[in-house]
């Protein structure tokens, strides 16, 4: 009985997602403003940045593409005249995904982007 329950609180607690605290995201920014100015210089562009950290490994290419699908159904749900159906196919077609992929990115991962999900104050 002790183990099924210690199984089971075990599981419960790897699903959680930790946040990071705000010192160590200020300390992460410092470290990649040196790195940025390192390589870039003054003249670093969000282009730069963003590069910078997808080669780092730093966004994953799954991450930054759900990002990219996210913004893109913003902006053709309003070219669709609000037709969420038509949306969802123009994204699978150009991202090479299912309709439904489309959608549980969209639905699912938006949330994730919201600072509250990421850094704990």
């Amino acid at each position: 009985m002790c183990e099924v329950w210690l199984t089971e609180n075990t599981k419960k607690k790897k699903n959680v997602k930790k946040t990071n605290k705000v010192d160590v995201v200020f300390d992460y920014l410092d470290l990649l403003n040196k790195e940025i100015l390192k390589r870039f210089g003054e003249t670093a562009t969000p282009k730069d940045i963003l590069k910078h950290l997808v080669e780092r490994g730093m966004v994953e290419p799954k991450r930054l593409r759900n990002y990219m699908i996210i913004a893109d159904f913003d902006r053709r749900l309003s070219f669709n005249k609000g037709n969420r159906t038509h949306t969802f196919m123009d994204l699978s077609h150009k991202y090479k995904i299912s309709e439904s992929q489309a959608q549980n990115i969209v639905y699912k991962y938006r949330k994730k982007s919201r600072a509250s999900e990421n850094i704990s104050y």
